[in-house]
């Protein structure tokens, strides 16, 4: 599609599209996609898949890219395959294997037994071969020149982490694993190779669900980008309000809306109403009366405060205009 023939209304267009990424491309490689054959200027996604990975990348355009940070701590849900036996430099197929153990079949008894020590809050390095950034410079390319520098633990937190099948050739397993924001799959698979004595690496890898964004609900990115802008492309785009529908909700009463800005304090005589339960310096989706969000803010007092809060005195304040008039 021919950028320079696009509709005018892509310049004013807003919000998600939840794209299952195919393998064999990086994320930036399907926000180049988007940018090239839809026509958007402003195009970024939130929270990189390696390229081998596939699922669930939200894909964001017009001024919803302000959104992109919103969702990074939405938690994710991994489908992941292990070939045991093998390590590779990167953890995944694609890098260069570095030792093999010889043997038979997998103790399935053992391996099961010992998930339960993976769960929990626990320390994760980020392995080199990330997009984590050092000075800057993302870590893989440090990597890439054969170059390994020390890297901070972070905290991280796994849910749930299951075993889902052992293949027939009984070296290769399939897991599903739900975990916090910053977590690397890879890494889990290296531990639970050395745990096991054998060693592993990842074989295949696909993120089933980001938060309320699930895999079934995406749509390729072959098809997205062959699809018409008026109809095709306005029905899988996400609305800010759909993206952020897990955050507290704060609406305004009309005759207030001329007055909400970047910056703009939001005090109680305002309000039409709430819904869900926010704590102080907790950040919030601003609407309108009939629930279009129109920014997003950081609350000034909690929930339960609200009530016995002076109706002069702010609830919140605007942090980002997202879909205003």
């Amino acid at each position: 599609m021919n950028p320079l023939s696009i509709s005018p209304r892509t310049e004013r267009t807003s919000g998600m599209f939840l794209v299952d990424k195919p393998a064999g491309m990086t994320s930036h490689d399907v926000v180049d996609s988007v940018r090239k054959n839809l026509g958007f200027i402003r195009v970024g996604h939130g929270g990189t898949l390696d390229p081998m990975a596939t699922g669930v990348l939200p894909v964001f355009v017009g001024k919803s890219t302000r959104l992109a940070e919103m969702i990074h701590g939405y938690d994710k849900t991994y489908r992941f395959d292990v070939r045991f036996g093998v390590t590779t430099d990167t953890g995944d197929s694609e890098g260069k294997p570095l030792t093999e153990i010889k043997f038979d079949q997998l103790d399935r008894s053992k391996l099961k037994n010992l998930l339960q020590s993976f769960t929990g809050v626990r320390l994760q390095k980020p392995p080199m071969y990330s997009a984590v950034k050092k000075n800057g410079t993302p870590l893989y390319r440090l990597a890439r020149k054969g170059i390994e520098i020390e890297r901070e633990a972070r905290r991280i937190e796994v849910y749930s982490l299951e075993m889902l099948t052992v293949f027939p050739d009984g070296k290769t397993a399939s897991f599903r694993v739900k975990c916090s924001k910053g977590t690397f799959v890879r890494t889990i698979a290296e531990e639970i190779g050395e745990a096991m004595g054998l060693g592993g690496h990842v074989v295949f890898l696909r993120r089933e669900e980001f938060g309320h964004f699930r895999a079934e609900d995406a749509v390729s990115l072959e098809d997205l980008i062959s699809m018409d802008m008026d109809e095709g492309l306005s029905s899988c785009l996400w609305s800010p309000s759909r993206i952020l529908e897990s955050f507290p909700e704060i609406r305004i009463l009309d005759a207030h809306l001329p007055d909400i800005h970047r910056g703009a304090r939001i005090p109680a005589f305002q309000i039409y109403r709430t819904s869900g339960l926010f704590n102080l310096s907790e950040m919030v989706r601003i609407s309108d009366r009939k629930g279009k969000c129109i920014a997003v803010g950081k609350t000034s007092v909690s929930s339960v405060e609200l009530d016995r809060l002076p109706k002069g005195l702010p609830v919140a304040q605007v942090d980002k205009l997202i879909d205003w008039l």
